[in-house]
C-alpha cells in the first residue's frame, strides 16, 4: 500500500500539474514573447525596414505595439502590416513617428 502511495504521488509530481488559472497567465506570457520575437523577426528579415532598428516591438494579451522613429510613411505602413500578418497578432498599437527630429 505504502508503495502504491508513493508510486501515485510520483506520478502526480512528474506531470507538473497546475490548476488551469495559475497556468494560463503563464502561457499567455509565453505566448507573447513568441509574437513579439517574430514581429521582431519580421521588422529584421524585410529589406525596408531592417535598417530601422530602433523599432521597438511590445506584445501584451496578443496586441503588438510598435514604437520608435522612421524616416518615412511607407516605412511605418511597412512595419505594421508585417506585424498584423504574425500568427497570434490580435491588433497592432501604430505608435512610429516619423519624420526626422
Amino acid at each position: 500500500m505504502r508503495r502504491l502511495l508513493l508510486l501515485l504521488l510520483a506520478a502526480g509530481c512528474a506531470t507538473g500539474y497546475r490548476k488551469p488559472q495559475e497556468s494560463e497567465p503563464m502561457a499567455r506570457g509565453i505566448e507573447d514573447r513568441n509574437v513579439a520575437s517574430r514581429v521582431r523577426l519580421a521588422l529584421a528579415g524585410d529589406p525596408e525596414t531592417a535598417p530601422y532598428e530602433g523599432i521597438t516591438v511590445r506584445c501584451e494579451g496578443g496586441v503588438v505595439t510598435l514604437e520608435g522613429a522612421v524616416d518615412r510613411a511607407a516605412v511605418k505602413r511597412r512595419a505594421v502590416e508585417l506585424a498584423k500578418a504574425v500568427p497570434g497578432a490580435t491588433r497592432v498599437e501604430d505608435r512610429i513617428t516619423t519624420g526626422r527630429s
